[in-house]
């Protein structure tokens, strides 16, 4: 084994070690193990917005670009200074205007987001589940597929009722009218059941995932130690 290999190996395994120290106790090594993950991250994130964001999109297009280009690059360049001055306390209010711009950006491809890549997409795909044409080239079963489509649509219709926060208009409000209506109400039960198995199946991925990540780092301290212990 080369001095570098072994080195960089005893690292990660000394590493591994640290964060799996958390097993018994929160402590110091965890701690220390957690404080360079956070600092990596936060410096390798930095590097990418710089080399990937700033960079191309905005001292490029001040250096070298048009005089429209330039204008338009003065507007992010604008807010970036905002934001550096409301660190001083005495112009802690003139960084909402930059924030408010973020929050308004996020807001707006959250909407599109839930809107272009999952409402849509559902009901295209509950519409061609009811397509006869492509039940008669499937090879499936009939009653399969009409099985599946069916639902498809009562898991897509009883997920978004159990969203429905309407209530009746009534002075005062009473708790009764806060309350969905009966019909509704009890279709929404189904809704939670759907709701139930979307949040288990999450759940597991995310269990599995955690899963094979430990299984992989056991693997490497084995790996290590074989390597080592055999010396190649």
């Amino acid at each position: 084994m080369a001095w570098n290999e072994f080195i960089w190996g005893l690292v990660g395994f000394l590493l591994t070690v640290m964060v799996l120290s958390y097993l018994i106790g929160d402590n110091i090594f965890f701690r220390l193990a957690s404080s360079l993950f956070i600092g990596l991250t936060a410096g390798y994130i930095s590097v990418l917005i710089i080399k990937d964001v700033l960079g191309p999109y905005l001292w490029v297009p001040l250096v070298s670009g048009s005089w429209t280009t330039r204008l338009l690059a003065l507007v992010p360049l604008l807010l970036i200074g905002l934001l550096v001055i409301s660190q001083v306390p005495r112009f802690v209010q003139w960084g909402s205007y930059p924030l408010a711009f973020l929050a308004g950006l996020a807001a707006a491809l959250a909407i599109g987001g839930a809107v272009f890549g999952t409402l849509i997409p559902q009901a295209s795909a509950i519409i061609n589940a009811f397509d006869l044409e492509a039940w008669r080239m499937e090879e499936a079963s009939t009653w399969s597929r009409i099985a599946e489509a069916v639902i498809m649509l009562i898991g897509t219709v009883a997920t978004l009722s159990y969203f429905h926060f309407g209530r009746r208009r009534e002075q005062p409000p009473s708790e009764e009218s806060s309350r969905r209506p009966k019909p509704l109400e009890s279709f929404t039960k189904v809704g939670e059941a759907f709701i139930g198995i979307a949040l288990g199946a999450i759940f597991a991925g995310v269990f599995s995932t955690a899963l094979f990540a430990l299984i992989n780092r056991l693997a490497f301290i084995g790996q290590f130690f074989a390597r080592w212990v055999g010396g190649n």
